[in-house]
């Protein structure tokens, strides 16, 4: 779509009916202006077009004024008419039509509607005999001296993908007081409901037709929360060609625009950017980026190709540091570092949020992204560090693969999938994670919190699921498929008072006298995934003097709590102040019950040990020898063992 042929599509429907109206005089009275726009005008321009009334005062520069002015849309457009208005009014100089450059001192328009669209086979409503003969050339642009529009609406609906933007025009004022003084213009409205405002200037009218010479423009506006400024020159104004133009924005909610431009984005806190826009015909460029959102830094550039049926977006980005507080809002989160409110959704009483994410839009763009980060902070403990990440979007499908980073001396792999709305099927989404070997003490060091400081280990894992939602509550609350979390070495400290009282504590045998913890010398924890309850298949924590087997279930839809734990002694005691423990209630709030008096079994008696195929797995996130395969692997029975599973990838 050019604007060169929206605006003489516009002008060419105005001289129609100015041929009407000269047929009107010629031949006597409105009779023949309803036969000369029902016939011979409408039958050239094979639109309807329909009027309610016209007047022409003639003079030097003539102005017709139409009122009720109806053009038909195409057969199969969305709607009945592609252009409306209440009032429409044109100044012409009736010699100029004849030698050059046409002058038209004003055109103004009062509750106009425009609708352009594209058919699902891309046809578009504006190919018309109007459009047709529209100049090709800059040097052809007539002199327009004012245009005014008030309560005037633009609509452009793309029928390939059904996505619609809307610009609402209140007021826009055009002037050009003569060819050799600048443009102005100014704009009050909103596009896509973000309030829209804007003033700006451009060379004057007589630089315009000078093909040889790049126009210059600059823009300063508000759209929504967000400044924006456009500072440079345009090689093609008339088809939007040949941009050259230094862009800075600042705001509140970069996630505003991205959404007004048809792109799904979370909650971001607030933002500034500088780039060079270039390009034009479709074809778009964003070169030098630089951008930072809250206290994260992104540069680089991007390319937008708009011209498919699915525009297609190719981005390298780096980063010096990346603060993952700001983006909480790609989990329904708060970002940190964000001056306006935005709400989170997380009933009474519920731990995971429950805000959706806007998926509807997936399907309109095409992303191919590449990102290296050098240094990431987490919401809580070790910065991250060397992140290489690849999102691909295709087909309203997005992938993540590969996300791997450094953290804490270990590695964390990531690959995950997730495809949007269908007609037969809710948002999807897999993933694999892959964690092995990190330091928990490094982990933990950079939290505020001291109980977490004083926690220590080796800890790995991983986790495979699919789930279908689009917040972290419905992902949750539907996932299936298999999580593992190993610990060596550990000691947690009073992170376990967190967890749970400490008399439940001392009834496991992980505290002793003087409050101090046991250390934890392994810890294998392994659940079966199944429409959101989580089953513990191995549940084992290993001290020096007692083994703690648990069982039971998570389940994440109602957030509730059926588990069990039973300290196994190593040694004979005559004396024990062990029991079972049975824990319900709510990840919000959990409740306890120690089983006091239940005579316990011996560890050689209970025959406790996790199965081969979790040893593998022990291995592969802890490394070899590590000290739960030492503590376990000699209590495995003899036979044929079970197969070892796949490493996750």
């Amino acid at each position: 779509m050019r604007l060169r042929s929206i605006i003489f599509w516009t002008l060419g429907v105005l001289a129609a009916v100015l041929v009407a109206a000269v047929a009107a005089v010629w031949f006597g009275g409105a009779p023949a202006v309803a036969w000369a726009l029902r016939h011979p005008v409408s039958a050239a321009m094979g639109r309807e077009i329909r009027l309610s009334g016209i007047a022409i005062h003639w003079g030097a520069t003539t102005r017709i004024v139409v009122s009720d002015l109806h053009v038909a849309n195409a057969s199969w457009g969305s709607g009945p008419d592609m252009l409306a208005a209440k009032r429409a009014e044109l100044d012409i100089v009736p010699q100029t039509l004849l030698w050059g450059p046409t002058r038209l001192p004003l055109l103004a328009l009062d509750g106009a509607a425009l609708l352009l669209e594209t058919s699902k086979q891309g046809q578009k409503n504006w190919q018309i005999a109007a459009a047709a003969s529209a100049p090709k050339k800059r040097g052809q642009f007539p002199f327009l001296q004012e245009l005014k529009v008030s309560r005037g609406e633009l609509t452009y609906r793309n029928g390939t993908t059904g996505a619609t933007s809307v610009l609402e025009m209140t007021r826009l004022d055009f002037t050009a007081p003569d060819e050799a003084g600048p443009v102005a213009v100014r704009m009050d409205g909103a596009f896509q409901h973000l309030p829209l405002r804007f003033t700006a200037g451009g060379g004057p009218i007589a630089q315009l037709r000078q093909p040889q010479k790049p126009y210059p423009v600059k823009l300063d506006g508000f759209l929504g929360e967000t400044h924006l400024v456009f500072d440079g020159t345009v090689a093609e104004p008339l088809d939007v060609n040949g941009l050259n133009l230094r862009l800075s924005m600042e705001g509140r909610r970069l996630d505003q625009i991205a959404g007004a431009l048809g792109v799904p984005f979370p909650a971001l806190p607030d933002f500034r950017g500088t780039s060079v826009l270039s390009g034009g015909d479709g074809d778009w460029k964003l070169q030098a980026l630089s951008l930072s959102v809250g206290k994260s830094d992104l540069e680089g550039g991007l390319e937008a190709d708009t011209r498919p049926k699915v525009p297609e977006v190719q981005m390298n980005l780096t980063s010096r540091h990346l603060d993952l507080a700001d983006f909480k809002g790609l989990y329904g989160g708060e970002p940190a570092h964000a001056s306006g409110s935005q709400p989170v959704v997380k009933p009474k009483g519920q731990v995971l949020p429950d805000t959706p994410i806007d998926t509807g839009k997936l399907p309109d763009i095409n992303i191919d992204l590449s990102f290296d980060g050098t240094q990431v902070t987490p919401v809580a403990g070790a910065p991250i560090e060397r992140v290489s990440l690849g999102l691909h979007l295709k087909n309203g499908e997005l992938t993540l693969q590969p996300l791997h980073f450094e953290i804490a001396h270990g590695d964390v792999d990531i690959k995950s999938h997730f495809t949007p709305f269908t007609k037969k099927s809710a948002p999807r989404l897999s993933a694999e994670v892959d964690v092995r070997h990190l330091d928990l003490r490094e982990l933990l060091q950079g939290s505020a919190s001291k109980m977490l400081k004083e926690s220590a280990g080796i800890v790995g894992g991983f986790a495979k699921i699919d789930s279908t939602g689009t917040s972290m509550h419905e992902l949750a609350s539907h996932m299936s498929g298999d999580a593992g979390f190993f610990m060596q070495n550990g000691q947690v400290s009073h992170l376990l008072e967190v967890l749970a009282p400490l008399d439940v504590l001392k009834a496991l045998g992980v505290y002793i006298s003087g409050d101090q913890p046991v250390p934890i010398d392994c810890a294998i924890l392994r659940f079966a995934l199944k429409d959101g309850v989580a089953t513990a298949q191995t549940l084992l924590v290993n001290t020096r003097d007692t083994v703690v087997q648990g069982g039971g279930s998570l389940n994440f839809a109602d957030e509730s709590l059926d588990l069990t734990f039973t300290p196994l002694n190593k040694h004979f005691t005559l004396i024990s102040l062990r029991a079972p423990i049975s824990v319900h209630g709510t990840f919000a709030a959990p409740k306890y019950d120690i089983h006091a008096g239940v005579a316990l079994a011996r560890l050689g008696a209970a025959v406790v040990f996790p199965p081969a195929a979790v040893l593998t797995l022990v291995d592969q996130g802890l490394g070899d020898n590590n000290a739960c395969s030492r503590a376990y692997a000699k209590q495995q029975p003899k036979g044929n063992p079970e197969p070892k599973p796949e490493a996750p990838q």
